[in-house]
């Protein structure tokens, strides 16, 4: 089984490339995915966040954890954001072992990890692929979908490692600039790579 981590900046179009290896037949987990539903679901690492934020009010009207409320303080505060990531990282990179020993008879396995190079997981992978686009582009797509203001979209571009410094570390880089056709040929194009 070869085991690959995906990964893009913000807005780079990860998720319609992990659709499209789905349609052709791979396996993948999403981290953020497993994020949310430890967030939802797993009690311990829910007393653990509670604790960490006792003083702020990170509830939504039901008494659950919004993760739009941690969020909003984390992304301005750095100290609380590493503690953050410190609950949840182990937790995440043992779902995914966890996965990828139930997948073991598969050919190629993908896991889908937005901060794979910030948190330097990349030797749990036999490959990594790095989603691409413009910057004009991906500003474009946040203010789009999540209705970010001009600022606060390049707030979030310029909170992660460059597009460029990472094309330095990936095996494989898709360039996703909006031609469906000319992203699905690059994706064919390394699956045939990954299986050879």
């Amino acid at each position: 089984m070869l085991s690959v981590g995906l990964t893009g900046n913000i807005a780079s179009g990860k998720s319609i490339v992990e659709s499209y290896f789905e349609k052709k037949g791979i396996s993948v987990i999403n981290a953020d995915d497993v994020t949310h539903e430890l967030i939802d679901k797993d009690r311990n690492i829910q007393q653990r966040i509670k604790k960490l934020f006792e003083n702020e009010d990170i509830l939504d009207e039901n008494g659950a954890i919004s993760r739009a409320k941690i969020g909003k303080i984390v992304f301005s505060d750095q100290d609380k954001l590493e503690e953050l990531e410190n609950i949840l990282h182990p937790a995440v990179i043992k779902k995914i072992e966890e996965f990828f020993d139930e997948k073991r008879g598969e050919d190629i396995v993908i896991a889908s990890v937005p901060l794979l190079f910030e948190i330097d997981i990349q030797p749990m992978f036999d490959k990594t692929i790095l989603v691409c686009a413009d910057k004009k582009i991906r500003l474009q797509r946040l203010m789009n979908r999540n209705g970010y203001s001009l600022e606060h979209a390049l707030e979030r571009i310029n909170s992660q490692i460059s597009q460029e410094e990472k094309r330095n570390i990936a095996d494989f880089i898709i360039e996703n600039n909006n031609d469906i056709l000319e992203l699905e040929l690059q994706i064919n194009k390394i699956i045939e790579r990954l299986r050879a």
